[in-house]
């Protein structure tokens, strides 16, 4: 995690591979890829615990969730110190609803979507047929996170230049490449999200049934772990346990203008039904007054309680919008 606090200062971040990059501390945000802050303080430091359960019994199970979406964002925010958004499709149906989603967020590693989304496309142009080894760079950076696969591609395909493409092909009105040229603060929003989803399902780029169902396929095959050992299984994953087929991409990073960015979006049902985009930004939560924390690149942060919280908000917020673990009938009542 990084703190930047008082003058500025040299800082460093971290990889997955524990390489150490230096940068200067006035950067305007200072982020890691699905990296994460440090171990939690020591017992007694006034570590994070939630303040009450969430979901909250102030959100209305028994409403449409047109109400319950207004109601789940204006609590997390509240409640949780979190700014929410969140996008929801259903496909059959051309339904369609949303709380905050035309909000700019860091894609984290949501932008490794984009990454592949560009792979299949010169694949199916015949301009870079994909290599045994590509496939199993695009496993791993979808299926685990992997950002030394995305380093990778990232830099073979053009860099930023990626996001330009995928965006003016999908029709992403509001994604624009990272400032700094590195994925991971590619900008989105829920709504673009969605609208990427829906344009890759529907084949609007010309990929084909069969590299269609190997991209969803690698989503379907989502990790319960990331490669860096953080559990990527908040927000949709979690929040909906009554569905049995799901394909999603997680996104999660600290700390951009001292806080989390947790991005959770999902394909969901055995025909791709619903595409749901959740994103959060949310304070980095400690209650003690210290003014540095253990460097992320030398300490395992896995369990960070900051981070802990910030991934409940994000399941429960997913809880609060579909209380019966699934995504139902959102027309209904489902109380």
């Amino acid at each position: 995690m990084i703190f930047l606090l008082g003058a500025p200062l040299a800082c460093t971040i971290p990889t997955e591979t524990n390489s150490v990059v230096d940068i200067p501390a006035t950067s305007p945000a200072v982020a890691t890829p699905d990296l994460l802050p440090a171990d939690d303080p020591p017992a007694g430091d006034g570590a994070t615990v939630s303040p009450e359960p969430f979901p909250s019994a102030r959100v209305p199970v028994s409403a449409p969730l047109t109400e319950r979406i207004s109601a789940a964002v204006a609590t997390a925010a509240a409640e949780r110190g979190a700014d929410m958004s969140i996008a929801v499709l259903d496909r059959a149906t051309g339904g369609y609803l949303e709380g905050a989603a035309a909000e700019p967020v860091e894609t984290a590693s949501l932008a490794k979507l984009f990454i592949a989304a560009q792979m299949y496309h010169l694949d199916a142009l015949g301009e870079r047929p994909l290599s045994d080894f590509d496939r199993l760079l695009l496993q791993r950076m979808l299926e685990s996170s992997d950002d030394d696969a995305a380093n990778t591609l990232w830099d073979d395909l053009g860099g930023s230049d990626i996001v330009v493409d995928v965006a003016g092909r999908y029709g992403l009105a509001a994604t624009t490449p990272p400032w700094d040229g590195l994925w991971w603060n590619t900008e989105t929003t829920a709504a673009d999200l969605v609208t990427f989803y829906a344009g890759l399902l529907d084949d609007r780029d010309g990929l084909g049934p069969g590299r269609i169902a190997e991209f969803v396929g690698y989503l379907r095959s989502s990790t319960p772990e990331g490669i860096d050992g953080y559990d990527q299984r908040f927000g949709i994953p979690d929040g909906l346990p009554g569905e049995s087929v799901v394909g999603v991409k997680q996104g999660w990073m600290c700390c951009v203008g001292d806080r989390w960015i947790h991005v959770s979006t999902g394909l969901i049902g055995a025909d791709n039904r619903y595409i749901v985009a959740v994103a959060s930004r949310e304070d980095i939560r400690y209650e003690d007054d210290e003014e540095s924390y253990p460097d992320t690149a030398i300490t395992d942060v896995t369990e960070d309680s900051s981070a802990r919280h910030a991934r409940d908000t994000m399941t429960g917020f997913v809880k609060s919008l579909f209380p019966t673990g699934v995504v139902d009938d959102w027309a209904q009542p489902q109380g």
